[in-house]
């Protein structure tokens, strides 16, 4: 699952990608499970 797409410029991804990335995430399977 691809939740977000950045351009990365150093080694170490930025913190805020990735709590960016778990809030998309959660938001996803929220969803997911709500229509269940």
């Amino acid at each position: 699952m691809i939740t977000n797409g950045f351009t990365k410029k150093t080694k170490k991804t930025p913190v805020r990608e990735i709590n960016h990335a778990k809030e998309l995430r959660k938001e996803y399977y929220d969803n997911k499970k709500k229509e269940q």
